[in-house]
């Protein structure tokens, strides 16, 4: 028994490890399933023209092909959960392509061309005519065509193509253009339809207060003018087709004309006359979604046949449906000319569900959230190029977190976990309630800075409670509620995005020691005199007290003017600068956030006019992933200059200095940028946040909404701002020992450059 036990452990091992290894490879590839499923979803959801108009609840087309995905046991399951979604559509062009079509036509199909009795000439293009006379199919076809003079009327039978146009849109197209069928045909100018698809500049969001710049729309591209000899006679055609024929650009154009029929055996398909992006599932499955719609001069969209004739036995040697074109081609007045349905002259956008009505929605509506966040960042995000990290991989692991989310805290935590891995510090997650309890919505009386790499009190929120707490100034941190300092900072930071590093340590500072009014904060703390002790600190401080006190705008020793902009309010940006018209320079304290005031203070800091300040780029979403034809898409962009406004009052031309740290973020960087512009302002301090750019804003499920950038704005000279900042000429950071001092040493060296040394300063710093 002991023998066979030291066999039998290590064989019994062996044996799991190879079922545990099995396991987590379904695992992988179910994931992979959901996660592909999700893309294919988003791509539709801004690509496919119709979704911008028609009437089709696609979240839900999504939600119900969830768990078909889900549980798919074969690759031919998961083609079939795809095909469940994509039938909502109702969109013969969208489809799964069928899992090893050869595209082959049926047996037995009639020869290339052939004139019947009465003078119709009939021409048959299939794989199956073409392939067996590959060799000549060319020149028989053109033979072809040189009949088409002669004959009586032109019955071209397109039927029985299987995928073989379908790999290849446009081979239809190219087919009578090499044989010359489009001169037999045509008469003078002949307008083929145009193609009409979706585009976005930027997302737009007006509901959740995203920037009103953002937009969408549809683009048209012309349709072209098919050309042909004056010589050229008028007969009828007629295109019978069945549901996989590819049709070429005449044929819609000849029956938009009133000189062409379309015959229909079951039904037909416009997807030879649109734009389609292939777009690679798992397991070898292919998906193909149109991306674009015919629009007519008449403002009409489709492609609908005169005639539908039933689907005939493919034993049926009397072929109804040819009999029913050659019929049609013989009178072509015996069937009234098909109606067209109106496309809307644009589209009215809809607000997208938040599903608020639970924080803890359904495991289909919580992957819906992980899709749509994917979606937005994959098309909107102006900084998708600077996240450093696979974004497709990154839905992949994130599904996973999101369908096993056992409550709203763990689901609210997964959602702001895959934001905080886009790296910028405007993606913001708010309206969750579990996350807003993670944090804690109320502070304690005193705040902190990352001073010299470890947590420092820098400001007091409630000096009289702080005091009374035994807190001061300068106490640096070392745990909270009995937690190390670094090891909450870790924790929390997993949940926050940030374009770097000091904007993420300004993001915790501000919210590491939050927790529910009216508890208490405990905090081990290293005093000035090196002495570790606890203070404990109610949580019911004003958060948003401003970060400096003193006068708003001051004249400092050495005639040097200071304006605070984190306090300067607009109105009185005039009487500042009467204030300060007589100073040999002025300090603009930027350690903060504005109010508006970059706009009305840089046209006064230049004579010049027209002065170029900021490079916008904003993305333009034209396609979806996958390849159309052979190419695919890898992104399109507007580029524009900002200028500065201009004033028409008095310019102060002295030197001007802005003093930065990590609490300057997006309007406090642009004004920077605006002030760089104008007077070559010097930046005095350390690296500002790194995140500039409009925001655009969307919800997820559980009425969480979120918030990123929307545009790509760097130096006017073209260099990079998102996730470096606005960079110091002259690097200065406070200290330990500046801040127990009661020392602003930013400020100190601000005017050290200015060329003023050894000043006191007075209620200019933060300490309070």
């Amino acid at each position: 028994m002991v023998h066979l036990k030291r066999v039998a452990v290590p064989a019994l091992a062996v044996v799991l490890s190879v079922l545990s290894g099995s396991g987590a490879r379904a695992a992988d590839i179910r994931t992979e399933r959901m996660a592909a499923l999700g893309r294919l979803w988003a791509d539709a959801k801004y690509f496919h023209p119709w979704l911008a108009y028609q009437d089709v609840d696609w979240d839900q087309a999504l939600v119900a092909a969830l768990p078909k995905a889900a549980s798919a046991k074969s690759d031919a399951e998961y083609a079939g959960a795809v095909s469940s979604m994509l039938e909502a559509l109702h969109d013969s062009a969208t489809r799964v392509v069928p899992l090893g079509a050869e595209g082959r036509g049926r047996p037995g199909v009639r020869p290339l061309s052939e004139t019947t009795g009465d003078g119709i000439l009939v021409i048959a293009l299939n794989p199956d005519t073409i392939s067996q006379e590959a060799q000549d199919s060319g020149a028989r076809l053109r033979e072809a065509s040189a009949r088409i003079g002669a004959a009586r009327a032109v019955v071209f039978d397109l039927r029985g193509q299987g995928e073989w146009t379908n790999r290849n849109s446009s081979t239809m197209g190219l087919l009578f253009i090499a044989a010359g069928l489009n001169n037999g045909l045509g008469a003078g100018g002949l307008r083929v339809p145009g193609q009409r698809s979706r585009m976005h500049s930027g997302l737009a969001s007006p509901w959740e207060g995203g920037s009103v710049y953002f937009h969408s729309a549809f683009l048209v591209n012309d349709g072209a003018i098919l050309e042909s000899g004056p010589s050229t006679s008028l007969r009828p055609v007629v295109f019978l087709v069945d549901a996989s024929s590819g049709l070429p650009p005449i044929a819609p154009a000849l029956q938009a004309a009133g000189r062409a029929r379309l015959v229909a055996e079951g039904g037909a398909s416009d997807a030879s006359l649109v734009e389609l992006h292939r777009i690679e599932l798992p397991g070898g499955v292919t998906a193909q979604l149109r991306v674009t719609e015919l629009i007519y001069e008449d403002g009409t969209t489709g492609l609908v046949p005169d005639l539908i004739v039933p689907s005939r036995d493919r034993d049926d040697a009397g072929d109804q449906p040819l009999q029913a074109a050659l019929a049609l081609a013989r009178n072509p007045g015996s069937a009234a000319p098909p109606a067209r349905p109106k496309a809307p002259p644009y589209a009215t956008p809809r607000r997208e569900k938040a599903y608020a009505e639970t924080e803890y929605p359904a495991w289909e509506y919580r992957l819906l959230a992980g899709f749509r966040i994917w979606a937005v960042f994959q098309y909107f995000f102006a900084y998708k190029d600077l996240m450093g990290e696979d974004w497709n991989r990154l839905l992949v692991e994130s599904v996973p977190k999101l369908e096993k989310a056992v409550d709203a805290t763990e689901y609210a935590e997964a959602v702001a976990e895959m934001v905080a891995h886009v790296h910028d510090s405007h993606a913001s997650v708010s309206g969750s309630r579990a996350l807003l309890e993670l944090f804690g919505t109320e502070p304690p009386p005193v705040r902190t800075r990352i001073i010299e790499g470890q947590p420092v009190v820098t400001g007091l929120l409630d000096g009289d409670a702080a005091a009374q707490a035994g807190n001061a100034i300068g106490d640096v941190v070392l745990k909270v509620d009995g937690e190390d300092a670094s090891e909450r900072l870790s924790r929390l930071g997993k949940y926050i995005a940030a374009s770097t590093p000091q904007s993420l340590e300004n993001n915790l500072m501000r919210r590491w020691l939050n927790g529910a009014r009216g508890t208490e904060v405990r905090l081990t703390i290293r005093d000035g005199r090196g002495q570790i002790r606890e203070v404990r600190l109610a949580r019911a401080a004003n958060a948003n007290l401003p970060w400096r006190g003193g006068d708003v705008v001051q004249v400092l020793p050495g005639n040097v003017g200071y304006a605070d902009l984190d306090r300067l309010t607009p109105e009185s940006v005039g009487p500042m600068f009467e204030k300060l018209k007589d100073t040999r320079a002025i300090i603009f304290d930027m350690r903060g956030y504005p109010q508006g005031t970059g706009w009305l203070i840089a046209p006064r800091l230049t004579e010049r006019k027209h002065v170029p300040a900021a490079r916008f780029r904003r993305l333009l979403a034209l396609a979806p992933e996958g390849l159309a034809g052979d190419i695919s898409t890898v992104g399109a962009g507007w580029d524009f200059v900002q200028y500065l406004p201009e004033s028409d009052e008095w310019k102060y031309t002295r030197p001007t200095v802005m003093l930065i740290d990590e609490r300057a973020m997006s309007q406090a960087e642009h004004a920077g940028l605006f002030f760089e512009a104008a007077n070559g302002t010097r930046f005095v301090g350390s690296s500002t946040a790194g995140a500039d750019g409009d925001v655009a804003r969307f919800t997820v499920p559980g009425g969480i909404t979120i918030g990123f950038s929307g545009h790509d704005v760097r130096h006017i000279d073209g260099r990079q701002l998102q996730r470096v900042g606005l960079l110091p000429d002259i690097e200065v950071k406070p200290t330990v020992a500046g801040i127990r001092a009661g020392r602003d040493e930013v400020l100190e060296r601000a005017l050290e450059y200015l060329g003023v040394r050894g000043a006191k300063l007075a209620k200019v710093g933060e300490a309070r």
